[in-house]
């Protein structure tokens, strides 16, 4: 039978501030050039790569005014102090596999935060290029290419099998917000004027050989566009109407010939394939809102649906999108962008040349809510990007300019915080959200070098006055076999909290352990019973090595009983532990 082994964590815990910044829109600036005439700036810029369910994307190329990121495991990337035109910037994302996923936005100061939205590439239709052929869409648009036409990317003449890929993109989906090219529907006229897109309909057509060379039309065979427009949309949408390509070289929409409307669709020819995209071109204005939670609380992060675009709530619950003029539209928070959080959708009403609209206010139902402070092994806060992860999904991103972060968060999940400082520095840690509409505060997390992000102290309290308390060990001496990795070295002694618990299960394996013993204080809170403590050992290192685990349980203390979640412990096996 193996030995019984005690482990025992004494610690000195700072006093957990409250603190609360959120992803800043900066709505005084608007892009009404969108093309660099006010020169540059420099900002950060940081981001995630997703998929259409929300799913991180790791290996993803992108691009940013000349410089080039790879996103990592968790599909985030991030250019550090990068000039760009200081009216608006354009990041490209690119990957086998995928259509190129674009985003254009005004830079930040400090950090501009972006989510890439990747849609899946695969040959939906064949033709030989010596006869041409047409490529039929469920949904009744159509792609007709004449025979002949196909070219290398030299020019020359293509014969043999032309591989497709042909999607609609509906504007009155929600995810067309995400996966539109630019994002912001940025576009450049014929006569060199600027203007916001409404669109009535995208036709993304790429073809290829079947070793994967890109092939194209030539403009002297033009292909025929047939696109449906949406049921919403078809009483409102003109007898005419400009096609537009999406030039990847500026991240403008550009416009390139004409279409006309024939019954529920629009019909025209083009002498090249990318994104085509049937527009009312409108001048450009914006409209202004907040969002607030039950109880009035700005809410950061929302990211609000602002007709065919999306914004991003401030650190107040503030937004700014730029929209065009002359067309109604509707502006929601949707269920499927916010884990759950969601509003009616409120009538807009076409605006008119530089009008500035006040949304009437947002307001939510309440939501739980996760509070810290990053910090570094000095007790400095650190600034960078913070990600959130449950169910496989990234739940959102947002820049923490004081070090100090305030993010909603969907109930009872388990959930991973990401945060990556502007200079490399990464804190990752798993988090259990709370059950109900309330804040857990996660105190200071602290990212110090040499010392694993993952090896923690800590746990949550709830009972004796205590409502999802959250108990971080900062420093801790060791009693009995083993001893707490230290995993912050500096901290003053002043007004710190007295932190400590033991745990008592059998050793030299990894398994969970029901029923077994334990003892916990926090300040003047001590535990007599405990009642029953349920231990997972995760990790059994060798000697010198962690040992690591979670645990929960119910205790009897001299306030009350308590009960404690999301317990974790991090220890150095000894030598006479064997």
């Amino acid at each position: 039978m193996n030995k019984i082994l005690k482990i025992v964590l004494l610690a000195n815990l700072l006093i957990i501030l409250i603190a609360a910044i959120g992803c800043s829109e900066d709505g005084s600036i608007t892009p009404n050039n969108p093309n660099n005439n006010g020169g540059n700036t420099t900002t950060t810029i940081s981001g995630i790569v997703v998929n259409e369910n929300n799913e991180p994307i790791s290996g993803v190329t992108v691009t940013a005014h000349g410089q080039t990121k790879t996103s990592g495991a968790n599909g985030e990337f991030m250019f550090t102090d990068i000039t760009v035109p200081a009216n608006r910037l354009f990041v490209k994302a690119e990957k086998m596999g995928y259509f190129t996923a674009t985003r254009g936005e005004v830079p930040k100061q400090g950090a501009t935060v972006l989510k890439l939205t990747m849609m899946p590439k695969s040959v939906t239709h064949t033709i030989n290029s010596t006869s041409g052929g047409t490529a039929n869409l469920n949904n009744g648009s159509m792609v007709e290419i004449q025979a002949g036409s196909v070219v290398k990317g030299d020019g020359s003449t293509y014969d043999g099998q032309v591989n497709m890929s042909v999607v609609y993109m509906d504007p009155t989906d929600v995810k067309f917000t995400e996966t539109v090219a630019g994002g912001d529907m940025m576009a450049r006229r014929s006569d060199s004027s600027d203007a916001v897109l409404f669109s009535y309909g995208i036709m993304k057509v790429e073809m290829e050989s079947p070793s994967g060379e890109k092939l194209n039309v030539t403009g002297g065979k033009p292909s025929t566009l047939t696109t449906t427009i949406p049921a919403s949309l078809v009483s409102q949408a003109p007898a005419t109407i400009p096609l537009w390509y999406f030039d990847e070289n500026t991240g403008l929409w550009r416009e390139e010939g004409v279409a006309t409307k024939q019954g529920n669709k629009y019909v025209g020819t083009v002498n090249h394939f990318t994104d085509w995209n049937n527009d009312f071109p409108g001048y450009i204005t914006r409209v202004e809102g907040k969002v607030v939670d039950c109880q009035g609380n700005a809410i950061p992060g929302v990211v609000v649906k602002v007709g065919q675009t999306i914004a991003v709530t401030d650190e107040f619950g503030n937004y700014v999108r730029t929209v065009p003029t002359g067309v109604d539209f509707t502006i929601s928070v949707e269920a499927s962008q916010n884990f759950g959080m969601s509003s009616a959708p409120v009538q807009i009403p076409a605006l008119t040349q530089n009008q500035v609209y006040q949304v009437p206010l947002c307001q939510l139902a309440c939501f739980p809510v996760i509070t810290g402070t990053f910090k570094d092994c000095n007790n400095n806060n650190i600034f960078g990007t913070l990600s959130v992860f449950w169910d496989n999904q990234n739940q959102g991103i947002m820049p923490t300019q004081t070090g100090a972060f305030r993010i909603y968060v969907a109930p009872n999940k388990q959930a991973r915080l990401k945060f990556t400082s502007y200079s490399g520095q990464v804190i990752d840690t798993i988090i259990q959200t709370p059950p109900s509409a309330v804040t857990l505060n996660l105190g200071d997390l602290r990212s110090c070098a040499g010392n694993p992000a993952d090896c923690e102290n800590s746990f949550v309290i709830t009972g004796a006055g205590y409502n999802n308390k959250y108990v971080r060990l900062q420093t801790a001496v060791a009693l009995g076999y083993y001893s707490v990795k230290d995993k912050v070295t500096g901290i003053t002694a002043a007004g710190v909290d007295t932190a400590s618990f033991s745990l008592v299960f059998p050793g030299k394996t990894t398994g969970s352990f029901a029923w077994q013993s334990g003892a916990l204080t926090y300040k003047v809170l001590n535990t007599y019973a405990a009642q029953t403590v349920n231990i997972n050992v995760t990790e059994y290192g060798a000697v010198g090595e962690d040992i690591k685990g979670t645990f929960e349980g119910t205790f009897q203390s001299n306030s009350g009983a308590i009960t404690i979640t999301n317990g974790k412990f991090c220890v150095v096996r000894h030598p006479d532990a064997e």
